[in-house]
């Protein structure tokens, strides 16, 4: 049988035997369930205690309990027939420029959040809930949003808050995968908002630290989640689910993630989802000790060498929703010319649709041509070129500008 990460290599992904019916998880029964005392892995911890209106994190104790939801697997998902996606025209440029003004406000929502925090004031997520709705119910919303966040730039700092909005955008790419209905679509993208708050309270030193970390500081980053957990309590009841999902972010498929170990269908979909996208993001971003690599690297890494944390739903999910080459980003071919995406070709993602903007001697075409790359088996991608390079001074005459 050809392995995944091999038939990704080739630029397209195995077909599917039949279409199954997606089996979706309500969180009803998660928001009912009762507490259950749990042991964290984690040596000299325990799970998260039952906390005052708002009392933030300092130290896990003995005893302190946790809610274990009643979770399922993500199970016989299948994917959407491919959409036929083409480039914003000219009357949808102000549409566009209204819905990436939501990345901005999801922004400013997440730093005064953690604005909040670091002054150990109480805050509240209504905005936050009411932002991703919007996303949700705006037609195309998530994947031009998804384009901006690949795509970053200089309006897009490259902090904790920066990050918890691409983790939400991407999330939502999964859901939409899944046919998450716009009700478990909210819910997905305020979790994932919010699921790495606790990275508040681990010493900026550590986060930032360049080069490897100890044993010792790893230590204390993985004490993320539970301090997460803990604010998240502080919302009430009402929001409770929050935290329980937010909880198992960093838990892998085969058990091999913390604080728990918990394995398969022990885990919420909605954290296998959050889990996977993290990862991404976080590799798609520049950090202290490596450089940030390009999407379709991302998707070949965690394909590669991460393949046993994830499930084969997830993994399916991560090759063929959050596309190598988003709609609207722009790649080099090996032909040497630029080019900006214009479609999405969810059978061949790394042969993706794109309009030339520049041929190999960098001279802009007189004319709009349009390839489909999967009709063209002389050229492929070799790489992203980011929007902010192309407009750069110093580019100026390399892209005939």
């Amino acid at each position: 049988m050809a392995r995944l990460s091999d038939l990704i290599k080739q630029g397209k992904i195995p077909e599917k035997k039949q279409k199954e019916e997606v089996k979706i998880r309500d969180l009803a029964s998660l928001k009912e369930d009762k507490e259950e005392v749990v042991k964290i892995t984690q040596e000299g911890e325990t799970g998260p205690e039952e906390i005052s209106e708002f009392d933030l994190p300092t130290e896990a104790k003995e005893g302190e309990s946790v809610v274990t939801p009643d979770v399922k697997s993500l199970e016989n998902i299948s994917l959407p027939s491919e959409e036929e996606l083409s480039a914003p025209s000219s009357d949808e440029l102000e549409k566009q420029k209204r819905i990436e003004g939501l990345y901005t406000s999801s922004y400013n929502f997440m730093e005064g959040i953690l604005s909040s925090l670091k002054r150990k004031q109480r805050f509240t997520i209504e905005k936050g809930i009411e932002i991703v709705s919007e996303i949700v119910n705006t037609e195309k919303a998530a994947s031009i949003l998804y384009g901006k966040a690949v795509q970053g730039g200089k309006d897009i700092p490259d902090n904790l808050a920066a990050h918890s909005v691409n983790v939400c955008i991407y999330a939502l790419m999964l859901g939409i995968g899944v046919n998450y209905s716009p009700k478990q679509l909210i819910e997905l993208g305020i979790t994932a908002l919010l699921h790495d708050i606790g990275m508040a309270f681990i010493p900026q030193e550590i986060v930032e630290k360049d080069g490897k970390l100890t044993g010792s500081e790893i230590e204390k980053i993985r004490k993320h989640p539970y301090y997460t957990y803990k604010i998240l309590q502080t919302l009430g009841e009402k929001y409770s689910w929050i935290a329980r999902v937010a909880y198992q972010e960093q838990e892998r498929e085969g058990g091999q993630g913390y604080p728990r170990g918990l394995k398969g269908d022990e885990i919420h979909d909605y954290a296998k989802i959050i889990g996977v996208v993290d990862v991404y993001e976080a590799l798609t971003h520049r950090r202290p000790q490596r450089k940030g690599y390009m999407p379709h690297e991302a998707v070949k890494l965690i394909l590669g060498t991460q393949k046993e944390l994830f499930s084969n739903e997830v993994k399916r999910l991560l090759l063929t929703k959050l596309s190598c080459f988003p709609l609207g980003s722009y790649v080099k071919l090996n032909s040497k010319a630029i080019c900006k995406v214009v479609g999405i070709n969810e059978d061949s993602p790394l042969r993706p649709t794109v309009e030339i903007l520049f041929d190999s001697q960098g001279r802009k075409l007189p004319k709009k041509k349009v390839i489909n790359l999967t009709d063209a088996p002389l050229l492929y991608v070799t790489g992203t070129v980011y929007e902010s390079d192309l407009l750069h001074k110093k580019n100026i005459k390399q892209y005939g500008y």
